[in-house]
């Protein structure tokens, strides 16, 4: 495949002020760069939209180096090399990997293997390229990490999943059924909670937007009390959810999309609960979980073969959308993962 002479990639103008404005980022071509030793050029087939896109537009310090005025846009690709001058890189090969928002990387290949979250991997033939971003993709790393191996999740055990209509809540209600829980899901609407019941064959949903009342609504579809809630959502969400857990319960702290984005955060009013219910709470990031994803993949490429997970994504077309497309992410709507195809 020929190297091209430019490329396209999208620019950070501003940050967030008090949620999108739709003018952060612009969309840029850029004189290809000279080639150099070690270098590999990667042509993106798919863009993965995550609710961390959000933290990494913002001021606020997060867990990654923060992004600069005038620097590309950070995000998850799933790409394709075609061009090496790299030992450890062959054209050809498909990498997950930690980029740009742009639709050609020029990269050392040296910087790239010392990556934790690059991957070279060889996509099953059965299995169709967006799942690699989708249910085999980080969300999906993301919702078994969490449900097993921090939330210690066993079957028969009751668990609550926020936000569970995006990309890793969906996840984490698949993975949840596979293994034997009772499972309940929360969403936003009822076309979402309607999707999820009638797909997966739930407990129980609950629509947090047709509720003036939310921590009743949870007590009156979950009487018994939560032993686990997977939270993607945090803010009134999460302290609705506090007295409803069960004693010695288990709150996976997997994201706070809602709070993302804003100037002022809400206020938790129930955290005396952790104390009193004798609650573990604890968040995670997929960042310290990176060595088990090799067997954590390949059980979930078993289970996707075998019908017991699916692929839900919400595929938007064009790189010169993505912009637009991250207000989904904000507004709730998505059902499954956001994947840009380049």
């Amino acid at each position: 495949m020929t190297t091209p002479s430019s490329y396209n990639t999208w620019i950070i103008e501003h940050y967030l002020k008090d949620g999108l404005s739709g003018t952060e980022l612009s969309l840029q071509n850029r004189p290809a760069p000279a080639a150099t030793k070690g270098q590999l050029v990667i042509k993106t087939h798919l863009l993965s939209l995550d609710a961390s896109n959000l933290l990494w537009l913002s001021e606020k310090k997060d867990y990654l180096p923060q992004l600069q005025i005038g620097e590309p846009m950070r995000g998850n690709i799933i790409g394709e090399v075609i061009h090496s001058d790299h030992p450890s890189f062959a054209a050809g090969q498909f990498i997950s990997a930690m980029l740009h928002w742009a639709d050609y990387h020029f990269v050392n290949g040296d910087e790239l293997l010392d990556a934790e979250t690059t991957m070279r991997f060889t996509p099953h033939p059965e299995v169709p390229l967006d799942a690699y971003v989708g249910t085999l993709g980080i969300t999906g790393w993301s919702a078994y990490i969490g449900l097993v191996n921090v939330g210690k999740l066993k079957a028969g055990e009751r668990v609550l999943i926020s936000g569970a209509a995006g990309a890793t809540g969906i996840m984490a209600v698949q993975l949840a059924k596979a293994a034997g829980a009772e499972v309940y899901a929360m969403a936003g609407g009822a076309e979402k909670c309607r999707y999820l019941q009638d797909t997966f064959q739930l407990a129980g949903t609950i629509d947090y937007k047709a509720t003036n009342n939310l921590r009743q609504s949870i007590a009156d579809a979950i009487p018994k009390g939560i032993e686990v809630f997977f939270d993607n959502v945090g803010g009134e969400i999460l302290d609705a959810s506090l007295p409803n857990m069960c004693i010695n319960g288990r709150i996976v702290a997997s994201g706070s999309v809602s709070q993302y984005g804003k100037a002022e955060k809400y206020g938790v009013k129930n955290l005396p609960l952790v104390t009193t219910k004798r609650l573990r709470m604890e968040g995670f990031l997929i960042l310290d979980h990176l060595q088990e994803v090799p067997e954590v993949l390949k059980t979930m490429e078993t289970w996707l073969l075998e019908g017991r997970l699916i692929n839900k994504n919400q595929r938007i077309q064009g790189l010169e959308n993505a912009q637009a497309a991250l207000t989904k992410l904000l507004s709730g709507g998505n059902i499954g993962k956001l994947v840009v195809e380049v």
